[in-house]
């Protein structure tokens, strides 16, 4: 079983993650990171299908140790899907509005700037297209632009204990 977070920049993905650090039983593993150290994105490349078969080797490492693994990362669910041989993939997405996806990157601060925050726009109506994924994966949404940053974290770690199977 891998858990993964997504949703366009700033709508809560890290600090989800972050508050998940830690975990008995999780662990967190950036999608951010990740994609600087796989070959199929380094260098501009845009393999997303291969990145993600990357991710997936990294987090039956991580179910090796015991651990559910937690990956929050720009991505669309076939991307992922498209890589899948015999995992369970467990998709939250941080969805929103427009005018919030561009507030939220505009007031963005100590992490990277965000090149195209258009982009990101479309991104976000992307996923909130999305409705369903084959069975036995599972799909979940969360709209970030009615509850503020703590209610995000609130309910994307009781959705990622919940899936997890953790008793707390």
């Amino acid at each position: 079983m891998v858990l993964v977070i997504t949703g366009a920049a700033a709508t809560g993905k890290s600090t989800i993650g972050d508050h998940l650090r830690g975990r008995p039983g999780l662990l967190v593993v950036d999608g951010d990171v990740l994609g600087r150290g796989a070959a199929a994105t380094a260098y501009g490349r845009r393999d997303y299908v291969g990145f993600w078969r990357f991710v997936l080797a990294v987090c039956g490492e991580v179910r090796s140790n015991g651990l559910v693994p937690v990956v929050p990362c720009i991505c669309l669910p076939d991307q992922v899907l498209a890589a899948v041989t015999d995992e369970v993939v467990h998709f939250l997405a941080l969805v929103s509005d427009d005018q919030t996806v561009r507030r939220r990157i505009a007031e963005r601060r100590g992490v990277s700037d965000v090149p195209s925050p258009e982009t990101h726009v479309q991104f976000d109506r992307t996923l909130r297209g999305v409705t369903y994924v084959p069975e036995p994966h599972t799909w979940a949404s969360l709209d970030v632009s009615v509850v503020d940053l703590a209610g995000t974290v609130e309910r994307g770690a009781a959705w990622a204990v919940d899936h997890a199977g953790i008793t707390t």
